[in-house]
């Protein structure tokens, strides 16, 4: 019976449907296979492209020149007086500073004005204090003047000693320090060495352009208390506590951060990115360590995420590289991937949400994992993902999710009902090597279009597993299992073959569906015990030869080969008519399946998911059934195979 086109057709629908941009290469006469797609396809948001901003510049004609030296300072016009070290700007006005204070601060006290402090080669160390003090002023705009390097640096304790500080209150508390709106900008060059506690902190807003900023510090790096805006910068964080952080939890209209078109170097003992509200990063490249990096295991009463935000956490485009003891991209609220390139070592989480997350495009490898993705609910409608966990790949609804706006959990759940949770998969590229269940749903799995090639190594885990249903109606799902749960979709619009080997075929064994000219051919990522293949161009009706073992030749990706690979030596383990939606062949029985009804042996299409059949007290199958149906005699119904 003739089966239609050849694999490559399927595979290029499932991912010009799921979103992407495609880097195309013309082939007269053929269609790009698996191996070409993983390779061809960039997954980029429609708002991938950097839109740098144009710097700002400062007129120094006629501004006050503030001259430091020693522990004095040389002021040429009005607005500022210098006593004792302690240069006071108690007006509006640009002020350019110079030289270098090895003993004294900047303290601006100019209510009702906007200052300019212009940073034109500075050096300020204060050992008892904030070497800028920013009291009282309408804006402070510090402009970091281009061509030019500047450093402050205080000393490890404070003595809180004018009038305008206060120890009770630990205030000030950071090297650079505003209670007023604070801008920093420019392109030159400013380090920050907070040996007292935090680097930056701006009581209000706080935005940052431009500059070349380097943050040392023992507690938080860069705080911006009502929100936090980077545009344009590069900036590098070594602290002890958060990197950047907006803190306001009494305004939910506050406590934001917005980060595009920077460069971003965080190394943090805590928090990476901690936002209390929201949380949009786009066009820059990412690069954080927090908590130590994946192999450390944070305390029960530390937060050492990478990206975390209290509400909506968005990530449109960039490169991240993230390296985290705690969750990399976590939200108490909903999570959005609409672009970029991410790599991802996690202790926990990879990428959570307590609510919906959401991938719509975007490359993501994620290299290890507690689980990979996960949300009350996971839509994933376009992108490529590779990602590997040690528990679940892919998780809706709870489990061992270590949720929470504090520290790694690994224990809470979501405290919904099962019915709630749904994984929804409409696009996309999607290869999962887990630990754990690949696919678990706390309720229902749906999936009607995209490429998903998905392995569990658990031995009480399976590469699917939901509580309700699978309903799959559209793409290419290859799911593999070693161990003893495995489970098939319990309803499905297209062919799907259920298998369960006899003997567990070896990592790397190849496994061959072929149809007069249609040929899908998977070697398999682990030590396979069970499968379950369904493709949307499998012919109803046809007949497939299935194999195991053979060579073939060609470059797979991601386990596929391409579908003019040639394949040949594989022995044939038999050919099913696909006569229904779902064929079984061997022994499929354990506790897979959902999890309210699992169970099922060896059949041929004839028994829905779910039913339970009656096992042959001789190792036979009943009169009338074909070999389809062989399976090990004696062997138990709930037990895999060997």
């Amino acid at each position: 019976m003739k089966c239609g086109k050849q694999a490559a057709a399927w595979l290029l629908s499932a991912a010009l449907l799921c979103g992407c941009q495609a880097k195309t290469t013309t082939q007269t006469g053929t269609e790009p296979g698996a191996a070409q797609l993983a390779t061809q396809y960039i997954f980029a948001g429609a708002d991938d492209a950097a839109h740098p901003r144009t710097p700002a510049t400062v007129d120094l004609a006629s501004s006050v020149k503030i001259t430091l030296s020693g522990t004095s300072a040389q002021i040429n016009g009005s607005g500022a007086s210098a006593e004792n070290g302690v240069i006071t700007i108690s007006e509006g006005g640009t002020y350019a500073v110079s030289g270098t204070l090895t003993e004294g601060r900047i303290l601006v006290d100019a209510k009702g004005g906007d200052v300019t402090l212009v940073l034109n080669g500075a050096d300020i160390t204060c050992s008892t204090g904030s070497p800028i003090y920013i009291y009282k002023s309408a804006v402070t705009t510090i402009h970091v003047m281009e061509n030019t390097e500047n450093t402050l640096t205080d000393g490890s304790s404070y003595t809180f000693a004018d009038s305008r500080s206060s120890a009770e209150d630990d205030e000030p508390n950071a090297c650079l320090y505003s209670k007023s709106d604070l801008v920093l900008q420019g392109t030159g060059s400013l380090t920050v060495n907070g040996n007292y506690r935090n680097g930056i902190t701006g009581k209000d807003t706080l935005q940052i352009y431009d500059v070349d900023l380097t943050v040392n510090a023992v507690g938080n790096g860069i705080n911006g208390k009502d929100s936090n805006t980077v545009d344009s910068a590069s900036i590098t964080v070594e602290c002890g506590e958060d990197a950047i952080r907006s803190t306001n939890d009494t305004d939910e209209t506050l406590g934001w951060i917005s980060i595009s078109n920077s460069v971003l170097n965080l190394t943090s003992g805590e928090d990476g990115i901690q936002a209390e509200t929201a949380v949009t990063l786009s066009s820059g490249t990412y690069t954080m360590l927090s908590g130590g990096g994946n192999t450390i295991q944070p305390s029960d009463d530390i937060s050492a995420k990478g990206i975390k935000a209290g509400g909506e956490l968005k990530l449109l485009s960039g490169i991240y590289v993230l390296d985290c003891s705690d969750d990399a991209v976590h939200s108490n609220g909903s999570v959005t991937v609409a672009g970029g390139s991410y790599t991802v070592s996690s202790g926990d989480d990879a990428f959570h949400a307590d609510e919906t997350l959401t991938v719509s495009s975007g490359q993501i490898d994620i290299l290890t994992s507690y689980e990979g993705l996960e949300g009350v609910n996971v839509d994933i409608s376009g992108g490529a993902i590779h990602l590997m966990s040690s528990d679940d790949g892919i998780n809706a609804g709870g489990g061992m999710d270590g949720s929470g706006f504090g520290g790694s959990g690994r224990g809470n759940t979501f405290g919904e009902g099962a019915d709630a949770h749904t994984i929804t998969i409409s696009g996309g590229y999607l290869v999962v090597r887990a630990g754990g269940d690949g696919l678990d749903a706390n309720g229902s799995i749906n999936m009607t279009n995209g490429i998903v090639l998905v392995s569990s190594t658990g031995g009480g885990d399976g590469a699917l597993d939901y509580d309700s249903s699978f309903a799959l109606s559209g793409g290419t799902l290859l799911a593999v299992g070693s161990g003893g749960m495995p489970s098939a979709p319990s309803n499905s619009e297209q062919p799907v073959i259920y298998i369960g080997f006899e003997t567990a075929l070896e990592e790397g064994s190849l496994v061959a569906f072929t149809c007069e000219e249609q040929q899908y051919v998977y070697e398999m990522p682990i030590r396979t015990s069970n499968l379950v293949f369904s493709a949307l161009d499998l012919k109803q009706g046809g007949i497939y030869t299935v194999s195991t073992g053979g060579i073939c030749t060609g470059k797979s990706t991601d386990g596929v080969f391409p579908a003019d690979a040639a394949y040949s030596g594989g022995t044939v383990l038999t050919e099913l008519a696909l006569t229904e939606s779902i064929i079984r062949y061997g022994n499929t029985g354990g506790f897979g399946g959902n999890k309210g009804n699992r169970g099922g042996m060896i059949q041929d299409g004839s028994m829905q998911p779910g039913e339970k059949p009656q096992r042959p007290t001789d190792g036979t199958m009943p009169d009338g059934q074909n070999d389809q149906r062989n399976f090990q005699k004696g062997q138990r119904g709930d037990q895999a195979p060997a």
